[in-house]
């Protein structure tokens, strides 16, 4: 039975449990995502390279990957972190919420013409007095991680595509989880990747 190709576009979060999925699902996919890894590891908080960024820019690395004719067996996307940073001077959110669904609509409508099927991750879950305890850099806020997930898990229902709820999976396994301000550790992304890999082994 031919393997079929799994293509992700995903955030600095997702990057990270990876090589983990890859292996995970490796007798029955060949996994690939937007190139540049070690580039947008040197700095996960940097939208480069295999950091897929916010909605804005996802849709347009997709708007320029369907110009290439690339088409796919399964896309697997996930944004939104990115979205809703914010400048800690002037309290601006990146993308607001509007203009999040509006752009995940427009990279469902596009996606469907490149890919079989495609796949939806949900956002991960942020600590408020975990995140902001840094004097600088951008601030996030726990209520817009939940208002932005609930919206796109709204959106992926009527549009039928079937979504993998991260967000809460990794709620609950606690406040003792993360690396930094807003990455997991090792044995998270490992939990992490195995609930995703669960779900994509049952298509």
């Amino acid at each position: 039975m031919e393997r079929q190709k799994i293509f992700v576009i995903g955030d600095s979060v997702s990057m990270h449990y990876g090589p983990y999925l890859r292996e995970m699902i490796k007798d029955k996919f060949d996994y690939d995502r937007k190139r540049g890894i070690e580039e947008a590891l040197t700095d996960s908080d940097k939208p480069i390279g295999g950091n897929a960024g916010d909605s804005r820019m996802v849709l347009e690395y997709l708007i320029e990957e369907y110009q290439k004719n690339a088409r796919y067996d399964i896309l697997v996307i996930n944004c939104g972190l990115h979205d809703i940073r914010v400048d800690r001077y002037s309290n601006k959110i990146q993308v607001d919420l509007e203009e999040y669904k509006l752009n995940l609509i427009k990279i469902i409508k596009i996606s469907k013409m490149m890919a079989n099927k495609i796949i939806w991750i949900g956002l991960t879950p942020i600590i408020d007095a975990i995140h902001n305890l840094r004097k600088e850099g951008f601030l996030r806020y726990s209520k817009d991680v939940d208002n932005y997930d609930n919206a796109a898990k709204q959106i992926m229902k009527e549009y039928n595509i079937p979504c993998i709820d991260i967000y809460n999976f990794t709620k609950n396994l606690g406040t003792d989880i993360y690396s930094d301000h807003v990455h997991f550790k090792e044995e998270v992304k490992k939990l992490q990747a195995a609930f995703i890999a669960g779900y994509l082994n049952c298509i």
